[in-house]
């Protein structure tokens, strides 16, 4: 191997880890260290086939970054490649493009991932799954994998072949690819019309009024605060939101999908909106109450999620591969685990649930929508695949990635079916997310493994009085057991009311998911719908506290081998008697469906627990009995009694007639 002297500059991580301001300045700065081995510069510096890329590099000022000090994932077009895209792109000449340094830069840019500013480390394809790289590009953007058709390569965006990947490298990973990269600048409704596929829907938008709902991009009027509250003994560890971008996702039917369901032109679209809107047919299509703006309403989500983002599966129990596979299948294909979750459409007072489907050779998960077969029961392990009514993405058509938002396209109808959805959600337990009622949080790159302050009014449906010491927080990927791994934070003697739901009519015991914290946490009175929930709770005392009185399971099984601990009850093995006691008392566990890190065999809580039901800092706390007549949402209002702060996980629904029989998970 060659040995090479390279650089580390000091500024160049703050210049280039953020879109669009990372183009803005060619200064790479001064200061510098050395290291040896063989970068990404010298890789494509080395290789005549890349010269062009390398030359548009230069022109962009980005080939310093690449012998820099980082974990760059590169995507090299070769140069016939830049040889087409030249043409495609009308320049008359390579040197002709060079000249345009601007669109060079945008070029440049797009093909580069910045691991080490987003703590994400490389991209190598083998871990490579149908759907978005979690890390945006340079640009800001996302880009796309899935297996090429024939099944022998990885395939960016759908239409660039890696030809030759993972060159491992010093400061990064490079592949090669047979086609440049570039992204599409229209705006989402744009796109629709424009796509090919979805030119119905491009004149429902219209006819709807719609399409002016889905133009923004980004708040203007929005300036991040520079002076971190002085009361926050964490505020080294969290920041403010750069930008409040507003980004958008289109789950829609193709044409010829509309067409084999009798729907060929607008009056169509409108006869079958009334079957199932009925109550907005006389009202004209802009009118947001008419039965046309609500079945295309129901297809438009206020944030932009990827295939792989509809549904969230990050640190669930069951994912995790040191499990034992006949663990797992007793606790979870019992018919009674649901993974799903919610989506919440632009059209008012309606949701989607959504479960995980896994499917394929590189084992991605596919999103299966309003259906009220469950697939992690036994009988539906097959789903997609086995059983025609099925509603899920089209991939072929999916991932298609705009300048604000991204369109998936559908196998089947979307529809807000009242009585469906109301039996789908009315026969189980739903567990909501606090993130899921807040998409400027997924739109705005929040949801991550940082943590940032969500200013007064940041969040739509997040409304508080901020003040000297009053901020709220998202706490993102951490050690410790939290629903999908993220939280928020609430600080200070506040008044917080988060928007949750819509939930369907019926009978429901609430609870919310929260953890404990013995230095900072306060006293706190909650409120549903302005209703107090019993008295206040301190959220400083852990579960086995007397007052409490939580108790650990004595066995777990995992890898073949029975973990056994001292504590517990004998004669309550699995601790089903001791979920009573907690009930009455107000409190339960957390569920087992979902773990951390400082649970696993590896971690440091002090023995193998495995889930946060043997976490004794993760409790539930029961709000009371609550009925409704109707779909709507819910204020769930928190007020601080005693100075500190106060943990918002998760929300959860269970209709009083399953209590009886309710699992673990």
């Amino acid at each position: 191997m060659k040995i090479r002297k390279i650089f580390l500059f000091g500024t160049l991580a703050c210049m280039f880890c953020v879109f669009p301001r990372c183009k803005d300045s060619d200064d790479v700065g001064e200061n510098y260290t050395t290291f040896t081995g063989e970068t990404v510069c010298d890789f494509l510096q080395d290789n005549e086939e890349y010269s062009a890329f390398v030359d548009a590099l230069k022109t962009a000022n980005a080939l310093p970054l690449l012998e820099s000090y980082g974990a760059y994932t590169c995507f090299v077009p070769n140069n016939a490649a830049m040889g087409t895209y030249v043409k495609e792109q009308g320049y008359g000449s390579f040197e002709h493009f060079l000249d345009s340094v601007e669109a060079v830069k945008e070029m440049v840019f797009y093909h580069l991932i910045d691991g080490e500013a987003n703590d994400a480390g490389n991209y190598e394809t083998a871990g490579f799954t149908s759907g978005a790289i979690d890390t945006k590009n340079m640009l800001g953007r996302y880009l796309y994998t899935s297996i090429a058709p024939d099944g022998t390569a990885w395939m960016i965006n759908n239409s660039a072949r890696i030809v030759s990947g993972d060159h491992m490298l010093v400061n990064g990973v490079a592949h090669v690819v047979d086609k440049v990269l570039a992204g599409n600048t229209d705006l989402l409704p744009d796109y629709i019309e424009t796509e090919g596929h979805f030119n119905l829907y491009g004149d429902a938008l219209r006819a709807t009024g719609w399409r002016d709902s889905l133009l923004q991009i980004d708040d203007e009027h929005y300036v991040a605060p520079v002076t971190k509250p002085a009361t926050d003994p964490y505020s080294s560890t969290a920041e403010y939101p750069k930008a409040r971008n507003f980004r958008y996702t289109a789950l829609l039917e193709t044409d010829s999908v509309l067409a084999l369901n009798g729907i060929r032109t607008l009056d169509d679209m409108r006869e079958y909106a009334k079957r199932f809107y009925p109550e907005g047919a006389d009202f004209p299509d802009e009118d947001k109450r008419s039965s046309l703006s609500l079945f295309v309403g129901y297809h438009l989500l206020p944030t932009m999620l990827t295939s792989n983002q509809l549904v969230n599966t990050r640190n669930y129990a069951f994912t995790h591969t040191w499990m034992d596979e006949d663990w797992l299948n007793d606790k979870f294909r019992d018919g009674k685990f649901w993974l799903e979750q919610y989506l919440i459409p632009m059209a008012e007072q309606s949701v989607i649930t959504v479960q995980a489907f896994t499917w394929g050779s590189e084992n991605a998960q596919k999103p299966i929508f309003n259906d009220e077969r469950n697939c992690y029961d036994p009988r539906y392990t097959n789903m997609t695949e086995e059983l025609d009514d099925v509603v899920t993405l089209d991939m072929a058509h999916s991932n298609l990635d705009c300048q604000n938002g991204v369109i998936h396209a559908l196998t089947g109808i979307l529809v807000y079916d009242k009585d469906k959805l109301g039996r789908i959600m009315r026969g189980k337990r739903i567990r909501m997310d606090f993130a899921t009622f807040l998409p400027e949080l997924r739109n705005n790159d929040i949801i991550s493994n940082k943590c940032y302050y969500l200013p007064e009014g940041y969040c739509k449906k997040l409304k508080y009085e901020e003040g000297a010491s009053v901020f709220v927080k998202y706490i993102g990927d951490n050690m410790h057991s939290d629903y999908l791994h993220d939280y928020i934070e609430s600080w200070g003697m506040f008044d917080v009311t988060i928007t949750v739901g819509p939930i369907p009519d019926g009978s429901y015991e609430v609870r919310i998911g929260y953890r404990v914290n013995t230095n900072h946490r306060g006293i706190t009175q909650f409120y549903l719908d302005e209703q107090p929930c019993g008295i206040p709770i301190d959220m400083r005392l852990k579960g086995d506290d007397a007052s409490i009185g939580w108790e650990q399971e004595y066995v777990y099984t995992q890898i073949n081998s029975p973990y056994i601990w001292g504590g517990g009850n004998e004669e309550d093995y699995y601790g089903y008697e001791n979920d009573k006691s907690l009930h009455n008392r107000g409190f339960m566990k957390a569920p087992d469906c979902f773990a951390s890190n400082e649970l696993l065999p590896t971690g440091s809580s002090g023995g193998v627990k495995g889930s946060a039901r043997n976490d004794p800092y993760a409790l539930r706390k029961v709000l009371g009995i609550f009925s409704w007549d109707k779909m709507e949402t819910h204020e769930f209002r928190v007020v601080q009694m005693l100075d500190g702060s106060c943990h918002f996980d998760y929300i959860e629904f269970i209709p009083t007639n399953l209590l009886e029989g309710e699992d673990t998970h």
